[in-house]
């Protein structure tokens, strides 16, 4: 029997058919087939074809299998998949609930199963044609047929599974919790089922469709076998009307991932992304008018959600490769997740910020921070390293290839700015306060560069605004600095705008700053003005001598731990005491070792 329904724009066939599971009986199950418009195309004469079409993302949810690399009641599964970012899935989620937002590069797939996957080209035009993608509903489907089916699947993969000696202990294991779990009395011992073995010997072609699954050696998919296999004891050892969704850590989400008929290679997240800000628009506003419309026509509620969810859903983009091969399956994985160069956050930086003037930012500029790009960060960094007032222009790699590496690097800029601007990290490594947040919480509030605002929270906004006070503070701070221990030559210990120096590095400017906002807040002084800023570092520097950092430390500029809170003990103690200059072997931990 096939009924052909209309859900948006595609036309979906449900059909209900008999399906022979190797191994096992023959069972009614019901599948539907999607149908999508397509282009093929074939890059090399001996490369497989590659389908391009565009699905709901709804849809694409339904046929599609992500299996995860995952751990699973301390259990490792098989797949090479990351788990799910939640907050990569809610930041994508709200990049697509601007309907403007557009994401150009498609999801890359490919079939798990040759019979699953169809392209029908047009006659007269070979190239275009329908793709028809079937799926089965697993919904009735209970959890022991589901691992039975994986477990037949990955035989078909590796057909000595079957021959394989099963580790008793790791069985004994998983049958132990089981009884724990489930109060069991007793479990069948492992290859005494003769129903089984009789299935396993009738197991025939019906398996081509194997589970196309990464596994990182033969002897952990024996493990991951293994562990099925007790869980199918557990679960035939039930009573019949016990139909566990769970059983010791493995659910059914994770099973039928296996048995999906596409497999997704790239793009689990932007794919979550899109179903999530399909199901969200169902609790709008326009959603529940649509909702209390339909219950007011007596449709059922449930049914009446699920077709304004598919209706809404954004269509995206699909590459599917036409090789249900699994080793091909992870070479795509690796080619788009290993050996692509991605793009680092400081020429993500250096190019939202400088790329657009500021008339061509402002439109924009809110999307960008919806969609999760660090904006307000860019947009400072990428000021102080080309203003011509700011001590570290041109000293500071912006990701652009031929950046020098003993430039300061862009992550290590954006700690010394969030140190001034967010009032926040300002710790002495040898310590556990942070001096930045401290000062900002007593004595930001009287400072007159926030007079004009309220509330704290007001002044704390405007003084991190991107060109707020915080900047001409940090660039007169680090100006002083250069000017009171640096030096031009790219030579000098000291030199201003090199990582070899002692005093142009992370650990050290960091030092610098937090031990300023100490004297800050010990001295309970506010900054008004830059002359406030001068004479505080004029009183925080007294007597301290300015070849402080233009001696030979006889260590290398690694930051480490040890590094860190020798150099920072350093200064804390010398900077109290200006007269006890550490010795130059001091500065090198492994020297009072």
């Amino acid at each position: 029997m096939r009924l052909a329904v209309q859900i948006g724009p595609q036309q979906v066939a449900l059909e209900a058919s008999w399906i022979m599971l190797s191994g096992g009986p023959c069972v009614n199950a019901k599948t539907i087939t999607y149908t999508y418009p397509a282009h093929i195309t074939q890059q090399t004469p001996s490369g497989k074809p590659l389908v391009f079409f565009a699905a709901p993302a709804t849809q694409i949810d339904q046929w599609v299998g992500v299996p995860q690399r995952s751990r699973l009641n301390d259990e490792e599964t098989i797949g090479f998949q990351r788990q799910e970012s939640r907050s990569r899935i809610r930041e994508l989620s709200s990049f697509y609930h601007d309907e403007r937002n557009i994401v150009q590069n498609p999801l890359l797939a490919a079939p798990q199963s040759e019979t699953s996957v169809s392209f029908k080209p047009l006659d007269g035009t070979p190239e275009f044609g329908m793709l028809e993608i079937v799926s089965e509903d697993f919904s009735d489907t209970s959890l022991l047929e589901l691992m039975s089916r994986v477990v037949a699947r990955l035989e078909s993969r590796m057909p000595e599974l079957k021959k394989t000696v099963l580790d008793q202990e790791r069985l004994s294991s998983i049958i132990d919790r089981a009884r724990k779990e489930h109060g069991l009395d007793a479990v069948g011992d492992e290859g005494d089922d003769e129903e089984e073995v009789a299935a396993e010997e009738a197991g025939n072609g019906d398996e081509a469709d194997a589970a196309s699954v990464l596994l990182t050696d033969e002897t952990h998919l024996i493990d991951f076998y293994t562990e099925l296999k007790g869980r199918i004891k557990v679960l035939e050892a039930l009573d019949a009307d016990v139909n566990p969704k769970k059983i010791l850590g493995f659910d059914r989400e994770a099973m039928i991932s296996y048995l999906k008929p596409i497999m997704l290679v790239d793009g689990q997240h932007r794919l979550k992304g899109a179903v999530l800000a399909a199901a969200s628009l169902a609790e709008s506003q326009d959603g529940e008018t649509f909702l209390l419309e339909a219950a007011e026509n007596g449709l059922d509620p449930a049914q009446a959600k699920a077709d304004f969810i598919s209706t809404h859903a954004r269509r995206l983009p699909v590459s599917l490769l036409l090789d249900p091969s699994p080793s091909e399956h992870v070479f795509q994985f690796v080619v788009v997740n290993q050996k692509a160069t991605p793009m680092g956050k400081a020429l993500l930086g250096t190019i939202v910020s400088t790329s657009l003037s500021k008339d061509e930012l402002d439109p924009v500029a809110q999307r960008l921070k919806d969609a999760g790009i660090k904006l307000d960060d860019s947009q400072a960094i990428a000021y102080l390293t080309r203003a011509e007032e700011s001590p570290f222009k041109n000293f500071v790699q912006t990701g652009i290839a031929g950046d020098n590496r003993t430039l300061l690097q862009w992550p290590v800029l954006k700690g010394l700015v969030g140190i001034f601007r967010e009032l926040s990290g300002g710790k002495l490594y040898s310590q556990k306060g942070d001096w930045a947040k401290l000062w900002g919480k007593y004595h930001l509030d009287e400072s007159a560069f926030v007079a004009d605002f309220d509330t704290h929270d007001e002044k704390v906004a405007a003084w991190a605004r991107p060109d707020g006070p915080w900047r001409v503070v940090f660039i007169r701070f680090y100006s002083n600095i250069r000017e009171k221990f640096g030096a031009e030559d790219p030579e000098a210990k000291n030199a201003w705008g090199t990582t070899r120096s002692n005093l142009y590095n992370k650990i050290s400017l960091t030092i610098l700053a937090a031990d300023y906002f100490e004297f800050l807040r010990m001295q309970k002084k506010t900054l008004n003005s830059l002359d406030d800023v001068d004479a505080t570092m004029e009183a925080w520097l007294t007597d301290v001598n300015p070849a402080y950092f233009n001696r030979l430390w006889n260590v290398e500029k690694k930051d480490t731990p040890l590094i860190r809170r020798t150099w920072s003990r350093l200064w804390y103690d010398y900077r109290r005491n200006p007269e006890s200059l550490p010795k130059e072997g001091e500065y090198n931990p492994a020297a009072g070792a």
